[in-house]
């Protein structure tokens, strides 16, 4: 693959993992090369495997 084939398959990995938020294309590629350039092939949790976020209980008023 290319630099920017890993790239745009890192940051869409990682755009997925945050639940898929509008407007942040930007952010997800520049933290895509980052840990690229760092790590080589990084691994990302996907959505499936991410660990599951404790719910709060919302107060009663």
């Amino acid at each position: 693959m290319s630099h920017n084939s890993d790239v745009k398959d890192l940051a869409y990995r990682l755009w997925d993992a945050a639940g898929r938020p509008e407007g942040r294309d930007m952010d997800f590629w520049l933290e895509a090369e980052a840990k690229l350039a760092v790590g080589g092939k990084a691994k990302v949790a996907t959505k499936a495997k991410a660990p599951a976020k404790a719910k709060v209980a919302a107060k009663a008023k």
